[in-house]
C-alpha cells in the first residue's frame, strides 16, 4: 500500500502561460531547488509550481503554506492541497475541506470520516480528543495498516470551523511518524485560516 493517489492542485504561484525564468535565473532556481536540468535550460512550469510558497483557497481566505523540503503535488478529490517529501515519495500530507455542515452534525461528520478509514483496513492506535494547535482545537488520530511488509501510519486531525471541518492527514512509513508530526503540526499552526487569524 502506497499513499494515496492525487488528482489536482490549487496552487499559489506562476500559471500557465507566464514566463519562465531567464536561464541565469532558472540554474540559481534549479541549484536552490534540486530540479533537474532541462534540455532548454529551462524549469518547467509544473516544476515551479510544485515548489509554490502556499496554497491560496481565494474562495474563503484561506492559505496553507507548503513546508520545506515538501513539494505541492495534485490533490485527489475532496482535497484542498497535498504535499510530498521531496526525499519519500510515500509520505504525504493531505489537507480537505468538507462543504457546509449543518448545525448539531459536525461530531456525526467526524465519526463517519473515521468509519470510512478503519473500513479501508486501517486501525486506530491512538486517539486524542481537544488537541491544540495554535489557538484551534480538533480530534486527532493514528492510525495504522500493514501491507507489502512494511507498517505505515496515518494520522489526522478533525478541526471544525464555522459550518465546514477541516481535515489534516499525514500518511508515511511508521519509522517516521515523529519526524514528519512535527511537519505535519508546523503547517497547521503556520496556517493562514479563513477568518484571517494565523501566521502571515
Amino acid at each position: 500500500m502506497s499513499a494515496p493517489s492525487p488528482a489536482q492542485a490549487q496552487t499559489a504561484g506562476p500559471q500557465r502561460g507566464e514566463p519562465l525564468l531567464s536561464e541565469a535565473d532558472a540554474e540559481v532556481q534549479r541549484a536552490d531547488d534540486g530540479l533537474p536540468p532541462t534540455a532548454s535550460g529551462r524549469v518547467e512550469p509544473e516544476a515551479v509550481e510544485a515548489r509554490a510558497e502556499a496554497v491560496t483557497l481565494e474562495e474563503i481566505g484561506a492559505r496553507i503554506r507548503r513546508p520545506t523540503g515538501w513539494i505541492i503535488v495534485p490533490s485527489g478529490r475532496g482535497a484542498v492541497a497535498t504535499f510530498r517529501a521531496t526525499s519519500d515519495s510515500e509520505a504525504q500530507i493531505e489537507v480537505r475541506l468538507s462543504g457546509e455542515i449543518l448545525v448539531g452534525r459536525a461530531e456525526r461528520y467526524a465519526q463517519s470520516f473515521q468509519n470510512q478509514i478503519q473500513g479501508a483496513g486501517f486501525r486506530v492506535e491512538t486517539a486524542e480528543r481537544d488537541v491544540d494547535f495554535g489557538g484551534r482545537t480538533g480530534d486527532l488520530l493514528t492510525y495504522g495498516v500493514d501491507a507489502d511488509g512494511e507498517s505505515y501510519r496515518l494520522m489526522t486531525w478533525l478541526h471544525h470551523s464555522e459550518e465546514q471541518m477541516w481535515v489534516f492527514s499525514l500518511f508515511c512509513v511508521e519509522g517516521r511518524l515523529e519526524a514528519y508530526r512535527e511537519v505535519f503540526e508546523e503547517l497547521i499552526v503556520a496556517m493562514t485560516w479563513s477568518d484571517g487569524e494565523g501566521a502571515e
